[in-house]
């Protein structure tokens, strides 16, 4: 009996483990279905833009490329979208929320490739911040008697991150046979940056002319930590030009849009008067006294005005602090969206605490 059960346990067990397995494969098949669905987007772009994109994608190591961008871009656009429908739902003029829908139909299929962007920056912070310490250890390697590729091999540790996992298939490609000067500019390839590039072509040409390399990558290592210095005390040089934009297009900018709006909604509210005060303006009308008429003035779309104009100067004060922090453009993928989002609940809060404080005293 007690084999019996045994065996009837050990099938069921099987039974279980191979349903298991067959839900999985399942699941795995409706996922790559969704993605093939997905990733049609993808396909569907110019070859020019989705070249850029493979590039940006493999300094940023994203292997499945097609479908982080198919995928970024449909969330964007859904999101994006609630805006212009949420105009045209108030019943706004048609033309704009159709320009504006297409205007984000394109900010859509552009924000995966911004996105692809950071990364490949990320990333590229991530591999100088070790790279000194790498090429001081190398060195010292080399020191030691080692060769270049051993060298390399040694000094790939865990703690450098993904520059150990690139220097380390490097190492092992020159042990396969490979020449040693492509195997460093392969390496080179995959990383977008200039220092690191600029060392690897340094190590080359030491290795060609048959110089002290050990004393090449310590140099190389200091004057990279020199340079990470430089820009430290240049950025703290330029922190009081940083702080007056920002104060001015996300702070002073929607406060002041908010009182505009304020203001007109409340002299447009003095208006709604009794009949008997508009007919006695009438009468001065007609004597010729003084002509009163209400102003013509489209509140809600001076609102859209107020909301589009935040949107364009804070975008622009992101690239400008990009450009004095950094004196490049990409940080700015990281300032202006936060700064947009900051200066509409700016607007918002200013205006409403605008109504709560003086809404009594004006309408």
């Amino acid at each position: 009996m007690t084999f019996k059960w045994l065996i009837k346990r050990r099938h069921r067990k099987d039974l279980e483990e191979i349903k298991r397995k067959i839900e999985n494969v399942e699941k795995e098949a409706k996922r790559n279905k969704f993605k093939r669905y997905v990733v049609t987007l993808y396909y569907l772009l110019p070859n020019f833009y989705k070249r850029k994109i493979e590039e940006e994608a493999r300094y940023s190591n994203i292997e499945d490329y097609p479908y982080y961008y198919s995928q970024i871009s449909i969330i964007s656009f859904l999101l994006l979208s609630i805006f212009p429908i949420y105009l045209f739902l108030i019943k706004v003029s048609f033309i704009f929320p159709v320009l504006l829908f297409i205007f984000m139909l394109i900010a859509s299929l552009l924000i995966p490739y911004f996105s692809l962007i950071m990364s490949a920056e990320s990333r590229r912070k991530r591999i100088e911040k070790y790279l000194p310490d790498f090429l001081i250890l190398v060195s010292s390697n080399m020191k030691s008697g080692l060769t270049i590729d051993k060298a390399i091999l040694f000094a790939s540790r865990k703690e450098f991150g993904e520059l150990s996992e690139i220097t380390r298939k490097a190492a092992y490609e020159i042990y396969s046979g490979k020449d040693v000067d492509d195997a460093l500019l392969d390496m080179s390839s995959y990383i977008k940056s200039q220092i690191f590039n600029k060392t690897i072509k340094l190590l080359i040409q030491g290795l060609r002319a048959g110089g002290n390399i050990a004393k090449l990558l310590e140099e190389a290592a200091n004057d990279i930590r020199n340079t990470e210095l430089l820009q430290k005390e240049i950025k703290t040089t330029v922190i009081t030009y940083i702080m007056f934009i920002f104060f001015a297009g996300v702070i002073a900018s929607p406060v002041l849009f908010a009182i505009s709006v304020f203001l007109i909604n409340s002299t447009m509210s003095m208006w709604k008067i009794d009949v008997s005060m508009e007919e006695m303006l009438k009468e001065y009308s007609v004597m010729n006294i003084m002509t009163i008429h209400k102003p013509k003035i489209n509140v809600q779309m001076f609102e859209i005005f107020s909301l589009i104009s935040l949107m364009i100067t804070t975008f622009f004060a992101g690239l400008l602090i990009s450009i004095i922090q950094t004196g490049g453009y990409k940080n700015a993928l990281k300032y202006s969206p936060i700064f947009m989002l900051l200066s509409i609940a700016i607007y918002y809060g200013a205006y409403y605490l605008l109504s709560y404080l003086f809404g009594n005293m004006l309408i």
